[in-house]
């Protein structure tokens, strides 16, 4: 089958005889141009008629009316030869059903005159029994055959069978214990008979009879409960999971801390250096550009800065995960940012106000010495 839609004279026809198979003419082949043009007799279309001789008629004329009739008379040989394949193969199925219904009427006609034939031999030993027998030997054949009369066979059962049917034996001797009723089940309270009645208390005051649940109802509710353990077991430990991961990433936090600790304790030395630098220079007399000052001390507090607020941050994530893993009791410490001690550069300025004095203190010392070689003679002149 394909989908080209067949036209009705195409769909008449019902047999693959009666489809007027078309020639594939190739694309090279001389009748497809427009100088060795020569139609094809099996399609019923009209030919172009092509006049070399009229002076309107172009070459492109020609040429597209050849062009125009071969595309439609390709298009009406596969749709011919669609048909033609189409009832080719019904035809063939039909042919291969029949075949088989065929052989299957075949072999059933043998089967049968094979059984005849058995049956037939059957019958023909059965009457030589007899004529060998006699009338007494036939009755005696006769009781015989009464006698041999075919047990029927019980089928074997199984050990889950016999194990089956003894519990049942045993259900009513020992079914002291009693199962709650659908009620009671449903609202979660006990089920208790009342004395010499076949209900319990809490059907009795509704008014109505005990209904139970069938084995197969509480073999669900029994695999149902199975499934709502195991289910509450993983969700327990992906909780563990989570916690686990949780944990592992607080000591992360805690030692990309301690990296930026260095980090910072590293920038903050070199920064205070340059600062120290700074003030030892001052006192010599070195003239230093004020925004070069600005710029020293801005560095060394935007260091600051960027560790308090990353620290800060790093402090409250660790906080967090501390606080959703404390029902694991793994006492982890809380994480707090310590109290600013004094600035490098305070400690900076102390140092360079206590070299100033000290140099003070030197330069008195060094007058006090000069005064004291000073000697003073009777003459009035000192030495």
């Amino acid at each position: 089958m394909t989908d080209l839609q067949l036209p009705a004279r195409m769909l008449a026809w019902k047999a693959s005889t009666d489809v007027v198979r078309m020639e594939e003419v190739p694309i090279g082949d001389p009748r497809r141009t427009v100088q060795g043009f020569v139609p094809d007799n099996k399609f019923d279309a009209p030919a172009p008629k092509l006049i070399f001789d009229d002076p309107y008629e172009e070459e492109k004329d020609r040429l597209n009316k050849v062009t125009k009739y071969w595309k439609v008379c390709d298009q009406e040989r596969l749709m011919r030869e669609s048909r033609y394949r189409e009832l080719r193969g019904a035809e063939e199925a039909a042919a291969s059903r029949k075949r088989s219904e065929d052989a299957a009427k075949k072999l059933k006609e043998a089967q049968e005159k094979e059984a005849a034939r058995d049956l037939e031999k059957e019958k023909e030993k059965e009457k030589g029994n007899e004529k060998e027998a006699g009338p007494s030997g036939s009755a005696k054949g006769k009781a015989k055959e009464v006698l041999k009369t075919p047990k029927k066979t019980t089928p074997k059962k199984s050990k889950r069978d016999v194990r089956s049917e003894s519990e049942e034996k045993e259900e009513p001797e020992g079914s002291e214990e009693r199962l709650a009723c659908v009620y009671c089940v449903q609202k979660k309270i006990k089920c208790e008979l009342l004395d010499g009645r076949k209900v319990c208390a809490a059907c009795h005051r509704r008014k109505v009879k005990c209904e139970f649940f069938d084995k197969t109802a509480w073999a669900v509710m029994d695999g149902s409960e199975k499934i709502a353990e195991a289910v509450r077991d993983l969700t327990k430990l992906e909780r563990r999971r989570m916690a686990g991961l949780l944990e592992k990433s607080w000591y992360d936090l805690n030692i990309c801390a301690l990296n930026l600790e260095q980090t910072v304790d590293r920038d903050l030395m070199e920064a205070d250096g340059k600062v120290l630098t700074l003030l030892d220079m001052k006192p010599r007399g070195v003239e230093i550009p004020a925004d070069v000052e600005k710029r020293v001390i801005a560095n060394r507090g935007s260091i600051v800065a960027s560790y308090t607020t990353h620290m800060e941050h790093i402090f409250t994530q660790m906080n967090l995960i501390r606080k959703h893993t404390a029902w694991t009791k793994n006492d982890l410490p809380e994480s707090t940012i310590g109290e600013p001690e004094a600035g490098p550069s305070i400690h900076a300025e102390e140092s360079g106000n206590k070299r100033k004095a000290e140099e003070d203190e030197g330069c008195a010392e060094r007058s006090e010495k000069k005064k004291r070689k000073k000697v003073w003679h009777p003459g009035g002149k000192c030495k």
